[in-house]
């Protein structure tokens, strides 16, 4: 049904059907709000453009498809089937693929914008983008891909937090650590390699001082390794029986435990990539292919975290015509 009402002087219509998104348009006249309601109303009625020959499932039922059809599939299964079941939650989900428009999922992207970083809702709109370009490419509905159509939030900055020297004593040596997530972090700050790297690799996989990574975030890597970092790994009990969520899960536990903020496993990866040119001094190319990055500008912006103080020390070891700077 529509409604028309007074709205900041002017007359606003609501045109709300069952199983579709509300529709708001303002005007000067009622008359004009009143006659618009009414062909919007009755165009969406009688389906209009042919639409009606196509029953559409709802974006909960292609949701669930997409779940059992495709993500079971991929190795990153189940942060993005976490993703789509959050957004199984949301009201939009019960409306027909054809009826989730720009405005329904740019409404979205506002709400979510209130409590969580743009970063992470580029993430869950990469993932309704991908559902829908399934929907048409493969699955033969013929709509449009609202994502295409909103603008995306700013990414946030990259991390850039360092994990104090207290605070890995804690995690690492405190009593409420068990020796698997002791092990998995030691080898992280000594390798820098990914929580999902660590917890993959065997004893098969050593050869002389370096290990093989079958399974990587883009594709599978050779690195070189430290003598603690080769002893840490021979003297482990491999495979590491867990997944990499549950391992987010007891980090973010220790953390709270021990009262460290603002901090999650991968920031044990920053500090062994930092440590690899601010500590151990290597250049730049030999830390990318320890990092398994293609792009230095990955390096460069997310992991250099060269403090001022570093490079200052740096300099008081330049000479100036034999003689050191002050």
């Amino acid at each position: 049904m529509s409604t028309v009402r007074k709205h900041y002087g002017k007359w606003q219509c609501l045109v709300r059907v069952k199983d579709h998104p509300q529709i708001i348009r303002s005007f000067k006249l009622r008359e004009d709000a009143k006659r618009w309601g009414n062909e919007t109303e009755l165009k969406i009625r009688r389906e209009d453009a042919g639409i009606a020959k196509i029953k559409y499932p709802t974006f909960n039922e292609i949701g669930l498809r997409y779940i059992a059809d495709v993500s079971s599939t991929k190795r990153g299964f189940i942060n993005e089937r976490n993703i789509i079941k959050s957004l199984l939650r949301e009201a939009w989900s019960t409306y027909p693929i054809n009826k989730i428009t720009a405005d329904v999922i740019g409404k979205f992207r506002d709400k979510q914008l209130k409590t969580i970083t743009g970063t992470s809702i580029n993430r869950k709109l990469d993932v309704i983008s991908t559902i829908f370009t399934t929907c048409k490419k493969e699955w033969g509905y013929p709509v449009a891909n609202p994502v295409l159509s909103i603008r995306r939030p700013k990414k946030s900055g990259a991390r850039d937090r360092r994990l104090t020297d207290r605070e890995l004593n804690l995690l690492i040596k405190g009593n409420h650590t068990n020796e698997m997530m002791r092990t998995i972090m030691q080898i992280m700050l000594e390798t820098a390699m990914r929580p999902g790297e660590v917890i993959r690799i065997s004893h098969d996989h050593l050869k002389g001082s370096t290990l093989f990574i079958p399974i990587a975030k883009t594709k599978p890597r050779t690195i070189p390794l430290t003598e603690k970092g080769l002893a840490l790994i021979k003297n482990a009990k491999l495979p590491f029986i867990t997944t990499v969520d549950a391992v987010g899960k007891k980090f973010a536990k220790l953390c709270h435990h021990y009262k460290i903020k603002d901090a999650v496993i991968y920031d044990i990866r920053h500090n062994a990539l930092t440590d690899f040119m601010r500590v151990k001094n290597l250049d730049l190319q030999s830390t990318m292919m320890i990092a398994g990055h293609s792009d230095p500008r990955m390096l460069m912006s997310t992991y250099s975290n060269l403090q001022v103080e570093h490079v200052a020390e740096k300099l008081k070891l330049i000479r100036v015509d034999g003689k050191k700077l002050n």
